[in-house]
């Protein structure tokens, strides 16, 4: 099964692969239920990566000309049988005539993120360099040295109350007013999200919510499994544009306003303080609740952040979630919620039936750590670091990106929103291109209820380290000056069977 390589032309290699395979088949060299060898085997002996030749073989796939087993192989497809190729549900993910499905394109991004040699912008992960492993693991040794096997046992459902305390003192400083016993301990700002949500849409026939548009993507799986219809308020380089919103309540009635307002996500965007209280104003003289996102707001880089919509709240409208995965680690999965008082027994209950508690483990070693001082620490160093890598990002984008892109450079946070020109190559034809290149990001479209922005890619900085990036952005550019070049999208055939690899 000779395989010769053409290294220097435009073609991707993968598609090299597929071509000179198919031949073979076509002309019967490689016989029906012939087993080709596999992809490990072929990548190493064509000098490759292997998810060049499962790309290739993905590809013979759509076309009918080959077939996988599981645990058995790819083999030639027998003449004889009739049974239409199946795609892989990744493939259709990315087609635009298929109803928007991110739930399936973001699972195999981040399996496939995971694999050799890809550079990934596409996660929304804090930097594994940085995590405070050594520190982490003595407040976990010194929780279970003093309290032991009670760490293995349940608790209270609303939390552990010293680290409320803690949490509380530290949203003190924020100029937020509470105290332990307002603060709800959830499993990670997802839960806290869901759980709002829960409370404020059960038994009720609204089924509206404003959002902001782009959205955080997990919010909108929070309304899709909720079965709620998300209203999508346009953003621009001050946050959500609030002086659209009075029109929107007065039309749909919506039973929440969803805001990411420090350093969104996916645009890295601040909602500016007269925009903050021009959206505290409007939600309380419609009795509409806030549900602030606020897990980005201690990442911060430039000055000091804004005051919270929670601290400028006179009303007791807004529904504070909060985290520790951007800052300090996500496999802790411990996030908080401080609502309303008139709804924290609820949330509790919520919580409670949603499952049972938190760990007693991970918060008490949370908040030994805490009481440490190492957390300080690290939020100045994790400051620094993201900075600097945001820096090189945007100073990459200058020297290896085509002039049409834009871009605005974020006072905080993890993303850099990039917009290509709308009359050229799409995101995901620069995300195909770009596979070839082992490089990925997340596509723009993906963070729209509407799946607009088609021409947007949100690159986390964060996570990667300088050379990575260095390198990641130099393979991306080049991916979308090829695409430049051609001036056609890639590839040509259907999109049913485009093949993302993150």
């Amino acid at each position: 099964m000779p395989i010769q390589l053409m290294r220097q032309t435009d073609q991707p290699l993968y598609l090299q692969v597929a071509e000179q395979l198919r031949q073979q088949i076509e002309s019967g060299e490689l016989a029906p239920q012939t087993r080709l060898p596999a992809s490990r085997i072929l990548a190493k002996k064509l000098g490759v990566n292997r998810i060049t030749i499962v790309n290739a073989y993905a590809e013979l796939e759509a076309e009918g000309l080959v077939t996988s087993r599981v645990g058995s192989g790819t083999f030639v497809a027998a003449d004889e049988d009739p049974t239409p190729p199946v795609a892989p549900l990744w493939r259709g993910a990315l087609s635009p005539r298929r109803p928007w499905n991110a739930n399936q394109m973001v699972a195999e991004m981040m399996r496939l993120a995971r694999q050799p040699g890809v550079i990934s912008f596409a996660g929304g992960a804090p930097a594994s360099d940085l995590l405070p492993v050594h520190e982490l693991r003595r407040a976990l040794n010194e929780a279970m040295r003093r309290d032991g096997a009670a760490l293995l046992q349940y608790e209270e459902a609303a939390g552990y109350l010293p680290l409320r305390d803690t949490i509380a003192a530290q949203l003190q400083q924020q100029r937020i007013p509470l105290n332990g016993h307002d603060i709800l301990i959830t499993s990670g700002c997802q839960q806290a999200l869901d759980v709002t949500l829960n409370v404020l849409t059960r038994g009720s026939d609204d089924n509206l919510i404003v959002v902001e548009d782009p959205c955080y993507l997990g919010f909108l799986d929070i309304l899709s499994a909720h079965r709620m219809t998300p209203v999508g308020v346009p953003v621009d380089a001050q946050g959500m544009q609030v002086d659209r919103l009075e029109q929107l309540i007065l039309r749909h009635r919506p039973r929440l306003i969803y805001t990411n307002p420090s350093f969104h996500n996916p645009t890295g965007t601040t909602l500016s303080l007269a925009r903050r209280r021009a959206l505290l104003e409007v939600a309380s003289r419609y009795g509409v609740p806030i549900l602030e996102d606020a897990c980005y707001d201690m990442l911060y880089y430039e000055g000091e952040p804004l005051p919270s919509l929670k601290s400028l709240d006179t009303a007791d409208l807004v529904f504070h979630a909060g985290g520790y995965g951007k800052t300090l680690a996500p496999g802790l999965r411990i996030g908080y919620l401080a609502a309303p008082s008139a709804w924290q027994e609820r949330v509790i209950a919520a919580k409670q039936t949603a499952d049972i508690l938190t760990s007693p483990l991970n918060q008490h070693a949370l908040h030994a750590y805490l009481q440490s001082g190492h957390y300080d620490e690290h939020l100045c160093l994790t400051r620094r670091v993201y900075r600097e890598r945001r820096d090189l990002m945007i100073a990459a984008v200058q020297r290896h990106f085509p002039a049409e892109a834009t871009w605005r450079c974020p006072a905080g946070g993890m993303y850099l929103w990039l917009e290509m020109p709308p009359s050229g190559p799409t995101a995901t034809d620069l995300y195909l291109a770009g596979i070839n290149y082992n490089v990925a990001f997340a596509i723009g479209s993906v963070f729209s209820a509407s799946g607009s922005f088609s021409h947007a890619l949100r690159l986390n900085f964060a996570t990667p380290a300088a050379d990575e990036i260095e390198e990641g952005m130099r393979r991306l550019g080049k991916a979308w000056k090829e695409l430049l070049a051609r001036s056609v999208n890639v590839p040509q055939r259907d999109q049913r069977y485009a093949v993302p690899i993150l």
